[in-house]
């Protein structure tokens, strides 16, 4: 619905059907055969994926769009916090509910992802010094709070203090960007100077606060927002939070300043993803993310609903964390043969299929296929058990039956699935079967969805898990943080040490081509990590009741809630 800035989210449920048919797809050819067969049709997809629309809603002048109404949309669970910037906020049913009542970003993405200030936040800002840098942003005056407050400079400083990474105190998810300001000198309480420590080209993205100075002020209130929302500051505010049914209302914010709503309402309902398509079909909702071929095979059967496909910005992956498994994950050798013993494209296949999408690998760590920079970072990677055996052997290991051991522990670990998530059991069944037939043994643990990322992948209480990422608009500044050693973000427990340079070096770099160089170096050096192994590209899917208008799929652009509703 919109685009995310300052960081990536994570996605509980990525697609997956059709694993047990992909599990007998291998062909007798020879790996070298199969690699170039895969990469032929790799790039072929690439092209394919390249003929979906960036934007794929229909558009309708405000002025045609009926006024009141209430749209539903399913959404994945209850927030655990209400801090989008806080490490357990950083999720994407929190992001669906802010962009209608506080987007994070005060910027407006076009269709080909052409980012400016949204003139109801900002009405300037510009780069008025090259050395030092300093920009100056003056705000929109009218801007206030839900409680009637007014936005201001004081808000924007008291927030890059606590994202700024100086006090470990604050759970943020993101200190990127944040920690680059070095100083903001308020000229009045609606315009500032914002001044930094060296060269920042994403300044853009950290003009604005998300966030009132009550709740950045101190750790605690930063913190302790599992349970209440804080202010928000958007066409839309929180009327109702029934956290027992899971359902969350906003209505119009009687205190917007800028151009009327036309929904009256919108309803974000807690809906399981094997739940999601009879509820679509049932007319229970009118907006849902389709990420699997049951929930598209059904969905396309709703007589008074349509499909929208756009190029997407989400992928799924497999994350290890280094120290679990018996700490065998601390040896690279061990997670390279994982890296080899997966087979990718039959992962792939088992997705897009269903989806009557093309099949596109995701061989980069900043870039999605297709976006300006992409390239491959993977080189010679592919799906190989025999390669993968041999790095085992290399690295101590002997088999005993059908498993490999080392020193008498077993090669064995836990793949964590969040129960109720048809596409991530069926993920991690395709990853065990491949792992077990080299000589691992892995087994899955179900586990309830509401407490997968809180009490497994944030704490890091896991061996491996699958889920996916949302990236974003502007991949540069935001995909650095997912692998970077003090992220809140990087649940592997390890990054290379390289990445720290390279991250300082694309983040204080003004040309664009070189900022392309130096992103493609990173992606490199985390490939030789081997610790998160990307794999499938997923085009934005989106089902959507018949005659709602400016919203659906798109990659870039971002929803304008003020414009949508039934076409009059």
């Amino acid at each position: 619905m919109a685009f995310t800035s300052t960081r990536r989210l994570f996605l509980q449920g990525t697609a997956l059907t059709g694993a047990a048919a992909a599990l007998t797809a291998c062909s007798q050819k020879s790996a070298e055969e199969q690699a170039q067969q895969a990469n032929a049709a790799n790039d072929k997809a690439v092209e394919e994926q390249m003929k979906l629309p960036s934007t794929a809603w229909e558009r309708v002048d405000y002025d045609q769009v009926a006024d009141g109404g209430t749209f539903t949309i399913a959404i994945a669970q209850v927030p655990a916090n209400w801090n989008q910037s806080h490490i357990d906020g950083n999720e994407v049913s929190l992001s669906a509910i802010m962009e209608t009542v506080c987007p994070q970003t005060p910027l407006k993405a076009s269709e080909n992802g052409e980012a400016k200030p949204d003139p109801d936040y900002i009405k300037s800002a510009e780069l008025t010094s090259e050395d030092p840098q300093i920009v100056t942003v003056k705000f929109n005056e009218k801007a206030v709070w839900s409680d009637g407050t007014p936005v201001t400079v004081d808000d924007l400083i008291s927030q890059q203090k606590a994202q700024n990474g100086e006090n470990d105190k604050y759970q943020t998810a993101s200190t990127t960007g944040w920690s680059s300001i070095k100083e903001i000198r308020k000229i009045n309480d609606f315009e500032a100077e914002i001044e930094y420590a060296e060269t920042f080209p994403f300044w853009n993205i950290y003009l604005y606060p998300s966030l009132p100075k009550a709740v950045t002020a101190t750790p605690e209130a930063f913190n302790g927002l599992s349970t209440e929302p804080t202010l928000t500051r958007g066409p839309f505010a929180i009327d109702n939070i029934d956290a027992t049914g899971g359902v969350i209302t906003v209505k119009r914010n009687d205190k917007w300043w800028g151009r009327a709503p036309k929904l009256e309402s919108i309803i974000f309902k807690v809906t399981t993803q094997q739940n999601q398509a009879q509820a679509f079909v049932n007319g229970e909702l009118d907006y849902i993310d389709i990420s699997d071929g049951d929930t598209y095979g059904q969905a396309k059967g709703r007589k008074d609903a349509v499909i929208q496909k756009s190029n997407g910005l989400s992928w799924s992956h497999l994350t290890l964390n280094v120290g679990g498994a018996d700490g065998a994950f601390g040896d690279a050798k061990v997670r390279e043969a994982i890296f080899r013993g997966i087979d990718r494209n039959a992962v792939a296949r088992a997705v897009m299929e269903p989806l009557e999408s093309p099949v596109i690998l995701v061989n980069n760590y900043i870039y999605m296929p297709g976006q300006e920079g992409y390239e491959d970072s993977f080189g010679d990677l592919k799906f190989d058990p025999e390669a993968s055996a041999k790095l085992l052997e290399e690295a101590g290991y002997k088999k005993n039956g059908d498993v490999y051991e080392k020193d008498g522990k077993p090669l064995a670990f836990s793949l964590i699935i969040p129960a109720e998530t048809k596409s991530s059991e069926d993920r991690a069944r395709q990853i065990m079967t491949n792992l077990n037939a080299v000589g691992f043994k892995v087994d899955l643990q179900t586990v309830p969805a509401d407490k997968y990322f809180d009490d497994y992948v944030i704490p890091g209480s896991f061996a491996a898990v699958s889920f996916g990422w949302r990236g974003t608009l502007f991949a540069e500044q935001s995909g650095t943080n997912v692998f970077l050693k003090d992220s809140g973000q990087n649940f592997t427990g390890f990054a290379p040490e390289s990445l720290e340079g390279l991250n300082k070096e694309l983040h204080s770099e003004l040309d664009p081509s070189k900022r392309v160089e130096i992103a493609n170096k990173f992606s490199k050096e985390q490939f030789g990590a081997f610790t998160v192994l990307p794999f499938y590209a997923t085009p934005t899917i989106i089902g959507l009741t018949e005659g709602f208008v400016n919203v659906g799929a798109a990659q870039f652009e971002t929803t304008d809630w003020t414009a949508v509703g039934k076409k009059a």
